[in-house]
């Protein structure tokens, strides 16, 4: 069915809101939850659960996610989800006072693994829809303004979190977590997915064959377009160095340079704003105008980011010049990831058939996450034997401008033949 710009239009707004309504809710959650484990068990870990059961969770869960977000219709898939949250957050709310200390981690891990399950299918079959929501030249802003409302919500959810958590505690979280997911759900209702006939037909979408042989027809697409699979390379090896940043600049910050905690928090700020304002200017972005720059350009900004970053941090212990020039670096980087996620992200949902897309978006998925643990592991290693950290991101930035330089002519070629691909469909 054909879908016109208006019905498009309403269909961003919806999303957008519940988009920004959930993520904001599970940001605070987040922070609530790891506030509450850290005063009960006073152990690093506290902050950590999702990041050490999430890749898990999906690795394992990835063949019948894939398969099972193409096979179902997305809006179903989507309201049931959230259904499963909600009463996973009830049944949290009555059991978690039955453990004390250490033995928290018991009903909370239970909880992260089955929440992200539910999660990721939800997710999957968002970014798999996109077709039945808006049509094709309304795909890049639904993509960017979900991108920004994301953001946002990174923005705004650490003062949220702390402050909530300071006023009421954990358990009204767990409250606001259930309203926003219910109201998200209420929205979905409201939502019109537009099912083709062949898209809405089971036996059309998927042939019977096995599970794993249905997910390898999602492999063998992957493996026909070159760009997808260096961009899955590029996300891969950004997600392995990014986690110097996630677990390096507190360490530095705090242990190295004995700085205040706050300057982490401003510097977060000034990342996220900057994903919010690539957001923004792609919406504005004209459709299939500068396709080339907008994956080659992010690229390199995440070179120099590093770079910078190393610099700053051994050049200058100030903290005001950290806050003023560190925030400039840090919003040129998340500026140049936020670009770079929601051009592959619209590129493999404007050119991948809705019939795959749940298994194409699983696999890209997958490979990014399950790289972060172990990125972490190794880093944190590093970190700790190292008395300088700034010297890490030194390095980190000139080996990606490194590789960047040499792969530079057949990401080059690879565009190019994307683009006559895009053409020709």
């Amino acid at each position: 069915m054909t879908i016109d710009t208006k019905a498009s239009n309403k269909q961003i707004f919806k999303d957008v809101l519940t988009n920004l309504i959930s993520s904001l809710s599970s940001n605070m959650f987040t922070y609530g939850l790891g506030l509450m484990l850290l005063n009960q068990t006073h152990s690093a870990l506290s902050f950590g659960v999702e990041l050490a059961i999430g890749p898990i969770i999906s690795l394992l869960f990835m063949v019948p996610i894939g398969n099972l977000t193409d096979r179902l219709p997305h809006k179903r898939i989507i309201i049931m989800s959230m259904l499963m949250r909600i009463l996973l957050l009830l049944i949290l709310l009555l059991t978690i006072d039955y453990f004390t200390g250490m033995f928290k981690f018991i009903p909370i891990s239970i909880f992260v693994t089955m929440n992200t399950i539910a999660s990721v299918f939800a997710s999957t079959a968002y970014t798999a829809s996109v077709h039945e929501l808006v049509n094709n030249q309304k795909i890049h802003q639904l993509s960017s303004l979900t991108s920004g409302a994301n953001s946002l919500s990174n923005i705004l959810a650490p003062m949220l979190g702390i402050g909530v958590y300071a006023a009421f505690g954990f358990r009204v979280f767990v409250w606001i977590a259930m309203g926003a997911l219910l109201l998200s759900a209420l929205i979905v209702t409201t939502m019109r997915f537009y099912y083709n006939e062949v898209s809405s037909n089971v036996d059309n979408v998927l042939e019977e064959k096995s599970s794993l042989k249905n997910f390898q027809v999602g492999l063998i697409y992957v493996s026909k377009r070159p760009l997808i699979k260096m961009l899955i390379f590029v996300a891969v090896f950004l997600n392995f160095i990014f986690a110097a940043i996630n677990i390096g600049l507190p360490y530095i910050i705090n242990t190295q340079l004995s700085l205040n905690n706050a300057l982490i928090g401003i510097l977060d700020t000034f990342n996220a704003l900057g994903g919010l304002v690539a957001a923004l200017l792609l919406n504005f972005w004209p459709d299939n105008k500068g396709e080339k720059f907008k994956i080659i350009a992010p690229l390199f900004i995440c070179s120099f980011y590093f770079i910078l970053l190393g610099i700053l941090l051994l050049i200058t212990k100030n903290v005001h010049l950290i806050s003023i020039i560190g925030g400039a670096i840090m919003f040129f980087g998340g500026f140049g990831v936020a670009m770079l996620n929601i051009t592959t992200q619209v590129n493999i949902q404007k050119t991948t058939p809705t019939k795959i897309l749940g298994r194409v978006t699983t696999i890209m998925t997958t490979a990014c996450t399950i790289i972060m643990p172990i990125g972490t592991l190794i880093f944190t290693f590093i970190f700790q034997k190292t008395t300088n950290g700034s010297i890490v991101y030194l390095i980190a930035g000139i080996i990606w401008l490194s590789i960047m330089s040499v792969s530079m002519p057949y990401l080059d070629k690879a565009i190019k033949s994307d683009l006559k691909f895009q053409e020709e469909i």
